[in-house]
C-alpha cells in the first residue's frame, strides 16, 4: 500500500540500504511510499543480498516491518519471487508460522504493484 513515509520507516529503510540517498526512484521519478520493495528492486542485488539486509534489523525492527504488512501499510506484491520467499523464511524464524502464512496469502493475493 502507497503511504508517506515516516520517520520511523525512514530509519528502517537508511538501515536496510545505507547507500539510498535519495527517497525518489530513478525510474519513476515519485517518492518512495514503501520500504521493502525499493530495497529488493534497487539496492539488493539479489536475494542473498535482500536476507543479508533484513538481518540488519533487530528483532523489534523486523516486527515493525511485519506488523506494517500486516496491517496494510508496507507493501509486498511488487517483491520479486525470490525475496518474498526470503521475507516468508525470516518471518516463519523470527516472528512465527501464523505470520509467516499470512505474509504468503497476502504475496499470493496480489496481482500487481501498487
Amino acid at each position: 500500500m502507497s503511504r508517506i513515509l515516516s520517520e520511523h520507516d525512514i530509519t528502517l529503510l537508511l538501515k536496510l540500504a545505507p547507500e539510498c540517498d535519495t527517497l525518489i526512484c530513478g525510474k519513476s521519478e515519485t517518492q518512495y511510499r514503501s520500504i521493502l520493495p525499493p530495497v529488493a528492486n534497487h539496492y539488493a542485488k539479489d536475494a542473498e543480498d535482500f536476507a543479508a539486509r533484513l538481518n540488519r534489523l533487530t528483532e523489534n525492527e523486523f516486527i515493525s516491518l511485519i506488523e506494517l504488512i500486516q496491517n496494510g501499510e508496507e507493501g509486498i506484491v511488487c517483491l520479486p519471487p525470490e525475496c518474498a520467499e526470503v521475507l516468508i523464511e525470516q518471518t516463519m524464524r523470527r516472528a512465527g508460522e501464523e505470520a509467516a502464512n499470512e505474509l504468503y496469502a497476502l504475496y499470493e493475493l496480489g496481482n500487481q504493484c501498487q
